[in-house]
């Protein structure tokens, strides 16, 4: 396997994957540095490249940089697993950010979907 072959970034789509099926393979895998998005019923499995993670940094410290600079309170939830069963969806992003609804979460040591909102921005 060449170096090129292991940097290279994967995705596989799979269609009509039950809710429990997400849930086991989040439950079940360390991820590996695999990322898991769902979509009532749409499964994508990601394996991030070196240009990928490089590029979320960059776009993490670009917009935590604006921020800053604009006075514009936000909070960072990072890498964190979002999913939401009553809608059917679920997302692992690189870094998530609250900045409308950051003055709902402040303070919340750990955010609940079922009552807090979700990320305003997911990259």
């Amino acid at each position: 396997m060449s170096l090129a072959e292991l940097q290279s970034e994967h995705r596989v789509v799979l269609a009509g994957v039950a809710w429990s099926t997400f849930e086991s393979l989040l439950a079940e895998t360390d991820h590996r540095g695999a990322r898991f998005t769902y979509d009532q019923g749409r499964l994508e499995i990601m394996s991030p490249s070196e240009t990928h993670e490089r590029l979320k940094r960059l776009l993490g410290r670009m917009i935590e940089t604006l921020t800053v600079e604009l006075d514009i309170p936000i909070r960072s939830s990072g890498s964190t697993t979002l999913k939401n069963e009553m809608k059917r969806r679920g997302l692992e992003p690189d870094e998530c950010y609250y900045v409308a609804h950051e003055p709902v979460v402040r303070g919340h040591d750990r955010i609940d979907l079922r009552s807090d909102p979700p990320p305003d921005l997911a990259i």
